[in-house]
């Protein structure tokens, strides 16, 4: 990728929290990468010229952080991690619950997933338990999509399947990244959830439960 002053690799990512100039993703630093990558379609839509330039740029810085984001954890940089969300960030984690009986003798419905919301500082603060605890840890992104929010300017969701590995622990869910480009100059994620991509062996979490930008909206 190129700035307005500077090339760069398709990694490289301006320092978030500061201001950021024009990212240009060239045909020619996309050109060899297969339809497997994870940011393919999007790059793609980026560089039809169907999209209005601030759109495009925004876009295009989207693209950068997520590959900083997803690196981030594999260094450890939590620097990074502090300065992507907002200070009022609303964390949401999602797991599996099992059936259990009542006091009626019925049972709950048979999948159920319960909702945690953290603090960013509370959801920080366990990610540097986590990278003391592992020496290695792994994302792997894919199914990744921008959207934009139909009623609001400068809001974008981001949702992907993510997989995530470690020395102690591994899952599979979908991340949704809310951004904010209303500060051109500091774009920030004002939400983060994940769920669970399976609600047992056999079932997949219902596409219509899965987080998106219209489940969303910021003053």
């Amino acid at each position: 990728m190129a700035s307005s002053s500077e090339k760069s690799s398709p990694g490289n990512v301006p320092s978030a929290g500061k201001p950021h100039t024009t990212c240009i993703i060239s045909s020619d630093e996309w050109k060899n990468i297969g339809k497997q990558n994870p940011f393919y379609a999007e790059a793609r839509k980026i560089l039809s010229g169907k999209l209005a330039e601030t759109d495009a740029e925004n876009r295009q810085v989207i693209l950068n952080y997520v590959e900083h984001l997803r690196t981030s954890y594999t260094t450890k940089d939590i620097d990074f991690l502090t300065q992507l969300f907002s200070e009022e960030a609303l964390i949401i984690v999602g797991k599996v619950i099992r059936s259990t009986p009542r006091t009626d003798g019925k049972y709950l419905p048979q999948h159920q997933v319960e909702y945690n919301i953290k603090s960013k500082r509370t959801y920080l603060e366990r990610l540097k338990v986590l990278f003391k605890q592992n020496k290695e840890i792994n994302l792997l992104f894919s199914d990744f999509k921008i959207m934009r929010h139909p009623t609001q300017e400068g809001l974008y969701g981001v949702t992907l399947r993510q997989k995530y590995s470690s020395d102690l622990y591994s899952d599979d869910g979908y991340l949704f990244l809310l951004w904010d480009f209303r500060d051109e100059a500091t774009p920030l994620i004002h939400v983060r959830t994940w769920q669970p991509r399976m609600l047992d062996d056999r079932t997949p979490l219902p596409e219509d439960e899965i987080f998106n930008i219209r489940n969303f909206n910021l003053q």
